[in-house]
């Protein structure tokens, strides 16, 4: 059984880890500092983990998400409380830019752009629960649902989510 507070410290132990400072130096260049906010905080619902400053002066909001060990596969949540209904971070209108999902043990982290993401979950996401696995994730008095996409399924449909091709109908 999940216990979300354990599971909530698990996910903050590494937001000042050296791991992902390194993660935020190699996918950002550029980048001058960043800082992970404030646990229970307006951010923290919005979905906001880390903000990143860039040299730019441009300032990058990121999810992170933590796995324990290495997987194949994505769990990309959909439902975060069975027994109130809530709804999973996929299908929140988060305020970030980036999911940062990490296989810590394997010092990786995969940083999806969130409009690309959220643009496949849009649209394959339903087939995705029928053809992938469901995990349910027993937590005090509920469950949590995540479905189990293959990595790369997922980073396949990503590269083709950043190419658009509107259908030009000139009636």
């Amino acid at each position: 059984m999940n216990e979300f507070a354990r599971d909530l410290e698990f996910s903050h132990t590494a937001t000042e880890e050296p791991f992902w400072d390194a993660i935020y130096r190699k996918a950002f260049p550029d980048l001058l500092t960043h800082m992970a906010t404030p646990a229970d905080s307006q951010s923290q619902r919005l979905g906001i983990d880390r903000v990143i400053h860039l040299a730019s002066g441009r300032s990058i909001y990121v999810d992170e998400k933590k796995r324990r060990g290495f997987y194949s596969d994505i769990l990309l949540e959909f439902l975060s409380n069975d027994r109130t209904g809530a709804r999973g971070w996929m299908e929140k209108d988060l305020l970030i830019d980036y999911l940062a999902y990490a296989f810590t043990d394997r010092g990786l982290a995969y940083v999806y752009p969130w409009l690309a993401l959220r643009r496949v979950w849009r649209e394959f996401g339903p087939r995705w629960k029928r053809q992938y696995p469901l995990i349910k994730a027993a937590n005090q008095g509920y469950h949590t649902h995540s479905v189990a996409v293959p990595t790369v399924i997922l980073n396949e449909h990503i590269r083709n989510a950043i190419m658009v091709a509107p259908s030009l109908n000139t009636n």
